[in-house]
């Protein structure tokens, strides 16, 4: 029904002239709206899709992790670090899930992870597009950006067939990750165009792609590793969770927080490797010693393997390792020991690719945040001009801190933008 009054809103709606239009019916662009509309502003928003907030209602599995417990601006990547914590230090997670409470959202926290109580995406969503309608928020729906400029005071913005003006922008037009419909990368034209910079762009938290050949006979296992991240044989980072092996390669949240990083190596023409331990638990020299000690009971070396990890893994621990399974533990030399560790605990996989824009969570880099007010997210090179959420240089790492950011940057945008409107 909800829906239906939004619709109905936007074919009735004659009004060409705005104080504030938002380009962007995302998260960020709905935060931005709704916080313009609260100051008194007048605010047409604009959303290529049928409806609004596509990419959040798939966010956490459709369960939405909408923020988290532990902010911190090291859980995020800019080229400029300080603009994150200066921006999170005026809208932070406590005010999100303030805001949310006072829409009728009851949330739920479990590890730091913020989710609705419904368990449900679309509980946040329903309750922004309700604010938004409560609000008078002109909604454009089906209403994909043609143009954008500036002529003298006054925006110009060209949609379809029509065209509307108003005295600020805010720009929250998303990234290109994500196969929805309208993420492809619009915003950065337009902001290049009035003049701003722009990061190069990776796909970022997302599946990562190797050409080792075990691949197929190894698919579907998900075990706890360490993962370690190589760029020319410089270790970058290291993280623990847990890695889903795919046709195509890693997986898994623990492979999508060195995805970011891994992306740009692979941009710059750089040898992208990960070293994966399967037994993080157990260090070298208690594996050796367990290893050892398991020829007493007169088990094989492939017998000893399969008490440790997936029986899907131990052809392949083997084959790298160049060691028979049927091969008893004590008659290894120390060659074939070090080899054996070495497949264990630093399988390496030499990452060729990533799984792509369109199956990305975000993209990173974007405008660079060198040319945005961090307290207001006004353009330092365009007056009135306003850039939010995925489409600036600032990504996070998985547990709600992406869509944290939408909140921030939309609800600095929006207060500033209509504070002339007061």
């Amino acid at each position: 029904m909800l829906q239906y009054l939004v619709v109905k809103k936007m074919k009735n709606s004659t009004k060409k002239n705005y104080d504030i239009a938002v380009l962007g019916g995302g998260a960020s662009g709905m935060m931005a709206a709704i916080c313009a509309a609260r100051v008194g502003a007048s605010v047409v928003l604009l959303e290529c899709n049928d409806s609004l907030g596509r990419k959040l209602l798939a966010t956490g599995n459709g369960k939405c992790n909408f923020t988290n417990k532990y902010m911190k601006p090291a859980c995020y990547f800019s080229q400029a670090p300080d603009f994150v914590e200066t921006a999170l230090g005026l809208f932070s997670e406590k005010d999100t899930v303030s805001f949310f409470r006072e829409l009728g959202v009851l949330s739920t926290e479990r590890e730091g992870y913020f989710y609705p109580r419904s368990q449900q995406a679309k509980t946040i969503r329903n309750a922004l597009e309700r604010e938004l309608d409560r609000l008078n928020v002109a909604v454009l729906l089906s209403a994909r950006v043609r143009d954008v400029k500036k002529d003298k005071d006054v925006f110009e913005i060209k949609y379809g067939d029509d065209v509307l003006e108003a005295s600020k922008v805010i720009m929250a037009m998303g990234g290109k990750a994500s196969d929805i419909k309208g993420s492809n990368g619009d915003g950065y034209y337009y902001a290049t165009k009035m003049g701003h910079t722009l990061v190069p762009l990776v796909p970022a938290l997302v599946q990562l792609h190797t050409n080792h050949p075990d691949m197929d006979q190894i698919a579907g296992v998900r075990c706890d590793s360490i993962l370690s991240l190589y760029c020319n044989n410089q270790l970058l980072d290291t993280q623990r969770g847990e890695l889903q092996l795919t046709k195509q390669g890693l997986s898994g949240i623990v492979t999508f927080q060195l995805s970011r990083m891994a992306a740009y190596g692979l941009q710059g023409g750089k040898n992208v490797d990960i070293k994966v331990d399967f037994l993080p638990e157990i260090s070298e020299q208690r594996l050796e010693q367990w290893i050892e000690d398991s020829s007493v009971s007169g088990m094989t070396i492939g017998q000893t393997l399969l008490g440790m990890f997936h029986e899907k893994l131990v052809p392949l621990v083997l084959k790298t390792a160049k060691i028979y399974g049927d091969m008893s533990p004590k008659n290894l030399s120390k060659k074939q020991m070090s080899r054996l560790i070495q497949s264990i605990k630093a399988h390496e996989f030499q990452i060729t690719d990533t799984h792509g824009f369109k199956n990305a969570q975000v993209t990173g880099g974007g405008i660079s945040t060198k040319e945005i007010n961090p307290k207001t997210m006004e353009s330092l090179i365009i007056p009135g001009l306003y850039i939010t959420g995925e489409i600036m240089d600032v990504d996070g790492i998985c547990g709600g801190y992406n869509l944290q950011w939408a909140w921030t940057s939309g609800a600095l945008a929006g207060k500033d933008a209509a504070k002339d409107s007061i």
